[in-house]
């Protein structure tokens, strides 16, 4: 397979690193745009008023493996159209993968992460699309990566819906501990990222500072990818990216709203 790759944590990954050694391995024609620096919780974000610069970046792996990449002064969205839309003329991926991310992206984390933001793009294309996230943030491992790269060969992507994401998350486990892959819903159990701590710079200026904004993580939602990823086993969550609610616009249209407002 032709294979693009980026992130949300930074064209010198670990992480990233371990998948592209791991997408060679396995044969993969495999190309990497990522930011040149750390872009967690960018979302969907998009570079509209500033340059996007981009600079080649050659690096030797641990273990010997060459790493060569894109590194793009923009967010992980900007990396996967710039990727896409002329980076590489003569280059049209087969897939697009994003990650492995440094801890997960499950639950609510799928509307704030870079890493998702990533795929999004992808999936706006109509590429396959896949957004890979490793639960520790310690890094993954060699076994993680290879496993990730299994599943994205796998998977039947002829017949499995376009405009999709398609959401891996890994337990915090070793990859020969985890127990199974379960196919499933993404949480909706909103809980409040309002963990805030309140500071004061040597000039007297307020400001904030976020307070574990992971603890969401922690709570139990039965049935979802993070009550799963608790009990080790791997999640693939696919995402529609449509997020048009077709009964709510039907009970808007039976309320006559027009009539309650004009003029």
């Amino acid at each position: 397979m032709r294979v693009l790759i980026s992130n949300d944590d930074g064209i010198y990954s670990r992480n990233l690193h371990l998948l592209y050694a791991a997408l060679r391995r396995a044969g993969h024609d495999v190309r990497a745009v990522a930011p040149s620096e750390q872009h967690s919780g960018a979302g969907c974000c998009l570079t509209v008023h500033d340059p996007i610069l981009t600079r080649q970046v050659r690096l030797t792996l641990e273990g010997g493996e060459r790493f060569e990449g894109t590194a793009v002064s923009g967010t992980p969205a900007d990396c996967v159209i710039l990727a896409l839309r002329g980076l590489m003329p003569d280059f049209r991926p087969d897939i697009v993968i994003s990650g492995i991310n440094f801890g997960p992206n499950a639950g609510q984390d799928v509307f704030f992460s870079g890493t998702v933001g990533a795929a999004i793009q992808a999936a706006m294309y109509g590429l396959p699309s896949l957004a890979v996230s490793h639960c520790s943030h310690d890094g993954a491992s060699e076994a993680h990566a290879d496993l990730a790269v299994r599943l994205a060969a796998a998977l039947d992507w002829e017949h499995l819906p376009r405009h999709r994401v398609y959401n891996l998350n890994l337990p915090d486990c070793p990859a020969e501990e985890i127990r199974g892959l379960k196919v499933c819903r993404h949480s909706t159990d909103w809980a409040c990222l309002d963990s805030y701590e309140r500071r004061f710079s040597p000039a007297g200026r307020e400001y904030f500072w976020m307070k574990d904004p992971f603890q969401h993580f922690l709570l139990e939602d039965e049935g979802t990818d993070k009550s799963w990823l608790h009990q080790g086993w791997a999640t693939l969550s696919p995402l529609n990216i449509d997020l048009n609610d077709e009964a709510a616009a039907k009970k808007l249209n039976e309320n006559s709203l027009w009539e309650a407002v004009r003029p």
